[in-house]
């Protein structure tokens, strides 16, 4: 369980303030710099622009000053188990710009109130959120990796098209209808899809096509043709051919046990 110490939102402390803990604060400190910061990492000063975020980890130095303004978002807190930082595969102690800083700050808010207001299980409620933090924290910088030289509204575009798809099965899916979601032409349209996704959207939209078929033919008890049309497949044939073939039974066979 995550526990917070001190935090705050979209703090401004005097120009130039600069920060000195030689021996770090004695927990993690998640920060998100909103202006930028001259930070000591090692023997190295980096300038963390504005947008950077940063982990220091129990013990680590935690030295850094505003360049002019001094603005940022942060959080101190401890935790039950160490393995968070692995589970998430978090980078710490280094200086890394997730390509949707303001959807991360959002959550720095919602902690900062929960920490302030101490509604009713705001503990769990903290706990939550520092889990969704590291969460989004994890997937922007893992889905979206900088140095892949794509804009991040490529990526957002690609993302809408992807929830489209496989929120739709049931709808005559082929490469042109599903290419046109981003305005782009089919080989370009797979190409970044697998770059984004690590998958092609024919092998994504195949898949749920067959979770669906799944459950409603052993939850629904569906006939066979029925649970197949409701899946998105159009062959009665290649269906059976399909899911024999990956589940290792036909579809009836299935649908009894």
């Amino acid at each position: 369980m995550f526990h917070t110490g001190y935090c705050d939102y979209n703090r401004f402390n005097p120009d130039c303030d600069i920060i000195n803990r030689p021996e770090g604060s004695g927990d993690y400190l998640f920060l998100h710099f909103m202006s930028p910061m001259k930070v000591r990492l090692g023997a190295r000063v980096q300038t963390a622009k504005e947008g950077a975020f940063l982990l220091y980890t129990p013990g680590e130095a935690q030295i850094y000053q505003a360049v002019g303004r001094f603005k940022n978002s942060f959080v101190h807190f401890t935790c039950d188990d160490d393995s968070f930082l692995a589970t998430y595969d978090l980078p710490v102690n280094t200086i890394v710009y997730p390509p949707y800083p303001d959807a991360m700050n959002a959550l720095f808010k919602s902690i900062y109130v929960e920490s302030v207001t101490k509604q009713d299980y705001y503990r769990e409620q903290i706990d939550k959120l520092m889990h969704q933090l590291f969460i989004l924290f994890s997937r922007q910088l893992h889905t979206f990796p900088e140095g892949k030289g794509f804009q991040a509204d490529l990526f957002e575009e690609f993302k809408k098209a992807r929830i489209e798809i496989l929120t739709h099965i049931d709808r005559k899916w082929d490469a042109d209808s599903m290419a046109a979601l981003t305005n782009l032409g089919t080989s370009q349209f797979y190409s970044y899809y697998k770059i984004f996704f690590n998958r092609s959207p024919k092998s994504e939209l195949l898949d749920a096509r067959m979770e669906r078929s799944k459950y409603l033919l052993r939850v629904e008890k569906l006939p066979v043709a029925q649970a197949a049309a409701q899946a998105g497949f159009d062959s009665l044939p290649h269906f059976t051919r399909y899911f024999k073939k990956v589940c290792g039974m036909t579809p009836s066979e299935y649908g009894r046990t």
